[in-house]
């Protein structure tokens, strides 16, 4: 089974909002942003980057960085949707798994929410040269982060579910349990990551870039 995390691209850091009018916000400050918009999925800073982005967004037909709307739709549909495509995993009737849904929803909204609570320092960064265009201009971003750690990971529960055979009130004990589990989940769990960021150089001020920041920014590990 594979599950996927319906989420982010997207914060006001204030990293970068205390240097709004400084020449070159820092690549730690960028990294701010994009780690905030992405595991947080907050709007103002989707805005922040956004704005950020814009200046160096120039090709035809080439809108903002992140739609801040479909963004929040996805979002608010994230616990619905998860929960149809856990309860597809299920082995219960489809009469079971209609009463099952609501605990189903409401784990997969503690999911979400668990995800907004991971916290993250960031490194130096670290100059890249390899495979670099000599116009542009490379770092990797290191960032270390605390995640709630679960008692159980969704794919693992599946698995011991579907070798137990359980009944649907069995089923709804222990997923109301594992949606308390992951409410509750204390920040023990290390995730360290890279953001690579490239700028041109003959552009001033830089604007550091990631088109695929999902890329090195998963935190479906994390909780799948």
């Amino acid at each position: 089974m594979q599950l996927t995390s319906f989420g982010a691209v997207a914060l006001a850091s204030p990293a970068l909002a205390t240097s709004a009018h400084a020449a070159e916000p820092t690549p730690q400050a960028v990294t701010d942003l994009f780690l905030k918009s992405i595991v947080h999925i907050d709007v103002k800073s989707m805005e922040a980057l956004n704005a950020y982005l814009r200046p160096a967004r120039t090709f035809p037909g080439q809108g903002d960085f992140i739609n801040v709307a479909e963004m929040q739709e996805v979002d608010r549909d994230y616990p619905k949707d998860l929960a149809a495509t856990f309860l597809e995993n299920v082995r219960l009737s489809d009469a079971d798994k209609q009463a099952l849904e609501p605990a189903a929803v409401q784990l997969f909204a503690n999911v979400r929410d668990s995800q907004k609570r991971i916290t993250c320092t960031l490194g130096k960064p670290q100059n890249v040269t390899e495979g670099v265009h000599p116009a542009m201009v490379a770092v990797n971003v290191p960032f270390n982060c605390l995640a709630p750690n679960p008692p159980e990971k969704i794919v693992a529960f599946l698995q011991r579910a579907g070798a137990a055979q359980w009944n649907l009130q069995q089923y709804r004990e222990q997923v109301q349990a594992l949606a308390k589990g992951f409410e509750t989940a204390p920040l023990t769990q290390a995730w360290e990551g890279e953001l690579p960021l490239a700028a041109e150089k003959k552009k001033k001020p830089l604007v550091w870039q990631n088109n695929f920041p999902r890329e090195s920014i998963d935190v479906t590990p994390l909780q799948y």
